[in-house]
């Protein structure tokens, strides 16, 4: 005997739009509770930041993916210093490694901190691509999310945190 009665556990007729799952794995995180992070390890979460979001940021939609060898080699610089401290001891840095090692090492953190800073600006360059829309050649105005380069010379990955809150996290892409 069929009932003339809908099954209430069928599922719906209708399709249903459901909200596209996060794909990115990126979150929102608070600025304060990362400027605490990095007092605490002593400058160690500014590379830990980027290991964590390196993958997430290369899921974006952009042509500009992070290589992991610029964290590889911001590790290798902590690394020298510790073990550096450890040999050195109390003395200076300059008294245990010598005019030479006192030289090296400065040139190789020269050459993280520019090495960092060029990673901090392909990182903006993701965001920027991802949060913007595709172009419309019918509209007069440029809706290209734009990016401060001060904003992320000078505060890196605490600005690049509050662009991934505001325009990866914050919204949808439609």
């Amino acid at each position: 005997m069929a009932s003339t009665e809908s099954n209430p556990y069928a599922p719906p007729a209708a399709l249903v739009a459901d909200s596209e799952p996060d794909t990115h794995g990126l979150k929102r995180r608070s600025l304060w509770l990362m400027l605490l992070f990095v007092i605490i390890s002593f400058g160690l979460y500014y590379p830990i930041w980027f290991f964590r979001r390196r993958p997430g940021l290369n899921r974006l939609d952009s042509p500009t993916k992070l290589s992991t060898w610029p964290l590889w080699l911001i590790a290798a610089f902590f690394a020298v210093q510790f073990a550096l401290a450890i040999v050195v001891g109390e003395e200076p840095v300059r008294n245990g490694a010598g005019g030479v090692g006192q030289l090296m090492l400065t040139l190789f953190q020269l050459v993280v901190a520019i090495v960092m800073l060029v990673q901090c600006f392909r990182a903006r360059d993701i965001i920027q691509d991802h949060a913007s829309p595709p172009p419309d050649p019918d509209s007069r105005f440029d809706l290209r999310v734009q990016l401060s380069g001060a904003m992320t010379f000078f505060f890196s990955i605490f600005y690049l945190q509050w662009a991934i809150n505001t325009y990866v996290v914050g919204r949808t892409r439609g």
